[in-house]
């Protein structure tokens, strides 16, 4: 009975108070838990979050590491024991992940850009998303491309799609203050990682680093889905493909002359997809899918026509470089 007395009256701290204790931003402290769980604290009956005097000091001795530069991040899980003592010098956080050479296209975040983002971490910054200017290829692409805008709608999705394809960037944020349903719904369709916030700008450093570290956590097996496919340039053009289904084979068969066929239908299918007309911003994003898919199909089909192009000895009008090896 006297420990249960002990705990019911021990003194308990709203989100305001706690955060007004340890000395930062009600706001701060509400991302801290929700997207890197520093703290789950018990909740009253109400649904009013309670901390304890230990979460409150635990919140401290945090605050005192991400000022002196630790990445929150990397500390938000370790241990009391772990964060005393690394505050005190005697140990050291998990190293965090390798984000050297990582480069960001900021868009919306104006002034409120720092140098405080992980060691090695470049970023150019926008003030609109039509500035980044498109590349012909991978190369100088970003690692990711953030944007802050204060309203999501439909249309702002397909231009951010549109640029970030442009732009041969695959990995996207989007931090925003107001939306609607629809445009939610066509963002996560468009495999873009969403974060509502109202406060960004005083914030930025800390989305950002987010960001950044999710650059690297996520495996390609997992992230697939979730990434804006950059398409392939075509490796034969449409004269190269002429000449290829006229020529000789000394296979038994006309399967050479059949990958030529497939490579200028879906390729023509790609473009139509394209060019199709669309109801709403939904089917235009739908229609992007399909065009990406009919991308990749040529891309595999010209892969096994270079195949037997080598096979046979045919010459080309001009070398037949591979544009995709550097990607994989």
């Amino acid at each position: 009975m006297g420990r249960k007395r002990s705990v019911s009256s021990a003194r308990r701290y709203r989100s305001g108070e706690a955060a007004k204790l340890v000395g930062m931003p009600a706001a701060t402290l509400r991302i801290w838990e929700q997207r890197y769980g520093v703290i789950s604290p018990p909740t009253s009956a109400s649904g009013q979050r309670l901390y304890s005097d230990e979460d409150v000091s635990r919140l401290r001795t945090i605050k005192v590491l991400v000022d002196n530069g630790r990445p929150i991040g990397v500390i938000a899980r370790l241990d009391n024991e772990q964060l005393k003592r690394l505050a005190s010098g005697a140990g050291s956080a998990p190293p965090a992940d390798d984000t050297h050479g990582a480069t960001l296209f900021v868009v919306g975040f104006g002034g409120s850009m720092t140098s405080d983002l992980p060691a090695g971490v470049r970023y150019e910054s926008f003030d609109s998303i039509e500035e980044i200017p498109p590349l012909a290829d991978k190369a100088g692409a970003a690692s990711g491309l953030a944007v802050r805008v204060e309203a999501l709608r439909e249309d702002t999705v397909l231009s951010i799609v549109a640029v970030a394809q442009s732009a041969h960037c695959d990995r996207i944020l989007v931090v925003y203050a107001f939306g609607t349903r629809q445009a939610i719904e066509l963002a996560r369709l468009a495999g873009i990682r969403l974060a509502r916030t109202f406060d960004a700008l005083i914030h930025t450093c800390a989305l950002l680093s987010d960001f950044v570290q999710s650059l690297t956590h996520e495996d390609d097996a997992s992230s697939a889905g979730r990434r804006l496919r950059s398409r392939s340039p075509h490796r034969f053009d449409e004269k190269t493909l002429s000449k290829l289904a006229r020529q000789s084979s000394t296979l038994a068969c006309e399967c050479p002359k059949h990958l030529v066929e497939l490579v200028l239908q879906i390729a023509a299918f790609e473009r139509y997809s394209d060019e199709c007309m669309s109801r709403s911003p939904a089917d235009a994003l739908l229609h992007r899918h399909l065009g990406d898919a009919a991308n990749m199909a040529v891309a595999l089909f010209e892969d096994a026509l270079a195949a037997v192009v080598e096979h046979e000895g045919w010459s080309l009008p001009l070398p037949v470089p591979d544009p995709r090896r550097d990607d994989r």
